[in-house]
C-alpha cells in the first residue's frame, strides 16, 4: 500500500482538476470515466460516487483494480494506482454523500466506491 503525497493531495482538492477513473475487462477492453466526485479518505484511501458507473461499476467488480488520473490547475498530473475494496451503501457516510450529491446534481447516490492507494507516479508536464 501506498500514500498519496502532499502534491497529489492538493491536486484533488482543487474544485477544477480533473479526474478520470480508468478500469479495465479481463479481455484488456479499456473504459475511462470522468469523476467529480473523488474525495480523500486518508492518505492511503480514496473514495467516489456511483451515480451511473454502469462499465465502471461492471470492471471494478471484476478486475478490483483501476487507476486514477488528476490533472491539475498547474498542468501537473498523476496517475494513482488502486485496488477496489467495496462500495458502500446505508451507511452514515452514505447517507452525509447522498445529500451532497443530492443538493450539487440531483441525482441518486448507488453507492461509494472505496480503494486503496497502491502506487502514485507523475505524468510528464502536460
Amino acid at each position: 500500500m501506498a500514500s498519496l503525497p502532499d502534491i497529489v493531495l492538493d491536486i484533488l482538492a482543487e474544485p477544477r482538476s480533473v479526474k478520470i477513473v480508468g478500469t479495465v475487462k479481463n479481455h484488456g477492453m479499456p473504459n475511462l470515466v470522468v469523476i467529480s466526485t473523488v474525495a480523500v479518505i486518508d492518505p492511503e484511501t480514496i473514495a467516489f460516487a456511483d451515480i451511473c458507473l454502469g462499465k465502471t461499476k461492471e470492471n471494478l467488480l471484476l478486475t478490483g483494480k483501476f487507476t486514477l488520473t488528476v490533472i491539475g490547475s498547474e498542468k501537473k498530473a498523476y496517475q494513482i494506482w488502486c485496488r477496489f475494496v467495496h462500495f458502500e451503501n446505508e451507511t452514515p457516510r452514505y447517507r452525509i454523500w447522498y445529500a451532497a450529491v443530492w443538493r450539487k446534481m440531483v441525482m441518486h447516490l448507488k453507492g461509494i466506491a472505496i480503494a486503496k492507494v497502491e502506487k502514485v507516479c507523475s505524468v510528464k508536464q502536460l
